[in-house]
């Protein structure tokens, strides 16, 4: 390769991008890649590429790429010429592992055959026999630890591209139906996949309503990726959960929530908090605060508790979960359970 410092941060850059098989690289894309890279590690003083010397870069690149029997494709879109290497996965910078990588990954999968019940995609149970067949690997195949799956959950089709999407600053289109079968097409610019409750759900920015959207996976009825500007966003969402409970996150302040809790569940909430900010504000009592904005799923887990827990304050909050038992309770005073024999086949009267 050209020694030209420059040259080599371009090459790498170019290389990305015609490897990447889940967006499409034009010409004008490839040079704002190659002067992002620039303008990041140089400073905005950077004046950046032009048209010249992406030309001269991607004449380079073609030869490199042919001399290891690969071509650079100039593909016709109908929207215009786009860029990329005739095989998927191919890179000019790829080397063989060495005697350390090959003891390092060996390592890495005789735990992962320790794994039972993650969330496994076909792409990485394929992965791991092909390594195993390659390497000549036999690892302990007994599973010591299991997880929680939710195996009738049908989300995890749709993780695959949108871990893509995300990786690649990709936008994709969605077609969404509710439980209630009302039906929803966006355009999402996919920043971030959270797991909760056995459930994954995507984040992003909804173009249409231009706010950030909390997206079921099980939801989604089609997906694809569409050629549009991608939009980043500013958001740190390892931190943007913090101040609820669950995944929804709606456009309020923070209340503190006092708890208060039976003898035998006590203990419980001691060994596992119900939110990060989970404080005691009175031991002798049961008596526990968290800081936090009320969402459905806080709601959720406060009645999972039953007759164990009692809402102190605020008094609105209070009254909320108080509204939603009488509801509860209304249903159970006012039905009439008919039931048929011993077969259990039961109907309710009102």
């Amino acid at each position: 390769m050209a020694s030209n410092k420059h040259a080599q941060i371009r090459y790498k850059v170019l290389d990305d991008c015609l490897s990447n098989f889940h967006r499409k690289f034009y010409f004008d894309d490839l040079m704002e890649r190659c002067n992002e890279e620039l303008r990041e590690l140089y400073g905005s003083e950077h004046t950046g590429i032009k048209t010249r010397t992406l030309r001269s870069d991607i004449s380079y690149m073609r030869d490199r790429a042919g001399a290891e029997g690969v071509e650079i494709e100039v593909v016709d879109d109908g929207n215009g010429f786009y860029y990329r290497y005739s095989e998927r996965d191919f890179s000019i910078f790829k080397r063989g592992l060495g005697e350390d990588d090959l003891a390092q990954l060996k390592e890495t999968i005789l735990m992962l055959q320790r794994f039972k019940g993650m969330p496994n995609f076909d792409w990485m149970s394929e992965l791991v026999v092909k390594l195993e067949d390659k390497l000549s690997l036999r690892g302990f195949s007994k599973s010591v630890v299991g997880y929680d799956d939710n195996q009738t959950y049908t989300g995890l089709d749709w993780f695959q591209n949108i871990f893509d999407a995300i990786i690649n600053k990709s936008v994709i289109h969605i077609q969404y139906k509710t439980f209630t079968d009302v039906d929803y097409d966006w355009t999402i610019h996919p920043y971030y996949i959270k797991e909760y409750n056995n459930r994954w759900f995507l984040f992003g920015l909804n173009e249409e309503q231009n706010t950030i959207y909390n997206i079921p996976l099980d939801r989604i009825e089609h997906l694809e990726q569409v050629n549009k500007e991608y939009i980043p966003s500013d958001i740190d969402f390892e931190t943007y959960l913090d101040d609820v409970v669950g995944v929804s996150v709606f456009p309020r302040e923070k209340e503190s929530i006092r708890l208060q809790f039976s003898e035998h569940r006590f203990p419980y909430v001691l060994t596992k908090a119900l939110h990060q900010s989970q404080r005691i504000v009175d031991f002798d009592n049961r008596i526990v605060e968290i800081n936090v904005i009320p969402n459905n799923e806080l709601e959720a887990l406060i009645l999972s508790f039953g007759k164990d827990i009692e809402v102190l304050s605020p008094i609105s909050y209070r009254e909320q979960i108080k509204s939603v038992i009488r509801e509860s309770y209304e249903k159970y005073s006012t039905m009439q359970i008919d039931c048929i024999g011993d077969t259990n086949l039961c109907t309710a009267k009102r």
